[in-house]
């Protein structure tokens, strides 16, 4: 499966890297990546703004990514919204003729194991173009998107993602509901980054109890 790994933010709303900060032992941007990496038949490109120095990805995970395993994209325009750096994460892919990308934000750092498990185990049915996660009644990422939606995500402007897409409801799709609301922690803000910090140190950093139905 071909991974787009948004990491190309700007973290205005943090004030600081936030791919960098720490966050259970290691760089926040890297818990997600690691967890992406873990199942053996995923193919990862990493979407980066081009002032990113990469600080924040670890050794073991470039080494990875360099022995066949994913690659860095930048994101020449990432300064103009999330529209961009996807655009970008789905070029590569259709470039290597990936019929369905899974996309997943860096800065969602709680998804655990067994949720990407399920997301990937997921089959595209007869006319269904997504497969994406419920939580609390709204889509949330991370999303499985048909390559038959590519040339709509090519349309998308400015700070605006895949779930624009998701919420025309005449396209088909797929939904599997969670019900643990920290699984989609989005760390955006220095108090969202001190309370999942405390979330992950009440939880423990291996939790893996969810729910689907």
């Amino acid at each position: 499966m071909k991974v787009i790994y948004l990491a190309a933010g700007q973290s205005k709303r943090m004030g600081c890297k936030k791919m960098a900060l720490h966050f259970g032992g290691e760089a926040l941007g890297m818990r997600a990546l690691k967890t992406i990496l873990h199942n053996p038949k995923t193919y990862v490109y990493v979407v980066v703004h081009p002032q990113d120095n990469l600080d924040w990805i670890s050794a073991d995970v470039q080494q990875q990514l360099s022995a066949g395993r994913g690659e860095l994209v930048v994101s020449e325009k990432a300064h103009l919204g999330q529209s961009c750096s996807l655009i970008a994460g789905v070029k590569k892919a259709e470039k290597h003729k990936a019929d369905k990308v899974l996309i997943c934000l860096a800065d969602q750092p709680l998804i655990p194991k067994s949720m990407l498990q399920t997301l990937l185990c997921q089959s595209l049915e007869k006319d269904e173009k997504y497969i994406a996660c419920l939580n609390n009644g709204v889509i949330k990422p991370p999303v499985v998107l048909s390559s038959l939606l590519f040339d709509r995500i090519y349309e998308l402007t400015g700070d605006t993602g895949a779930r624009t897409i998701l919420k025309d409801s005449s396209l088909k799709g797929k939904l599997l509901e969670f019900i643990d609301d920290d699984f989609f922690a989005d760390i955006d803000t220095m108090a969202d980054y001190r309370n999942y910090c405390r979330v992950l140190e009440d939880r423990g950093a291996d939790d893996e109890k969810f729910t689907t139905k």
